[in-house]
């Protein structure tokens, strides 16, 4: 009965073992949305459109070195503008990233620079150990801009106006 129970023991420790092998490493869903950014404000607003046909990138570099250690592209937005990516491996030393590559509107293709003229990305983590439990990786909106304002966009403007007026000055 010993000899019977050792035995048990050893194939479940085999067992074990043979599961941590075959284990595959975490894989995390990158979701994010592109938009066509039509008043050239540099932030969604009520007049910013889901774009379809986007395509995006995903991108971890070294923290360190800067050396890209990851990269996925054919990221392609459906008819809400919504992208998925499907993201293997755990990247916790690393900085990862969506940027835009290609805009799927010839009139809608400029990407915005910052004040810094840096181009708009939007970071996310993608490590289990984080105390996030969820496959899922959310990104921040990321969108494209036409060369020129639309013309309702003026009420946009006015309304930005009202509210800065409408702000009381710090003490």
């Amino acid at each position: 009965m010993a000899r019977l129970a050792i035995v048990l023991a050893g194939a479940l420790c085999l067992l074990s073992l043979a599961q941590l092998a075959n284990a595959q490493e975490p894989q995390f869903i990158v979701k994010g949305r592109v938009f066509c950014e039509v008043c050239r404000a540099n932030f969604i607003n009520k007049f910013s459109k889901p774009m379809v046909g986007a395509e995006v990138k995903l991108e971890c570099r070294d923290e360190e070195s800067g050396m890209v250690t990851y990269s996925l592209t054919g990221g392609v937005t459906n008819d809400k503008g919504e992208y998925r990516l499907a993201a293997e491996g755990d990247h916790e030393a690393e900085y990862c990233e969506v940027t835009l590559v290609k805009s799927s509107e010839p009139d809608c293709a400029e990407i915005p620079v910052d004040g810094l003229g840096e181009i708009p990305a939007a970071e996310i983590t993608l490590t289990a150990n984080n105390g996030f439990h969820d496959t899922f990786r959310h990104a921040n909106a990321l969108f494209f801009t036409k060369k020129e304002a639309m013309p309702q966009c003026e009420e946009l403007y006015k309304e930005l106006e009202e509210d800065k007026e409408d702000e009381e000055p710090l003490p």
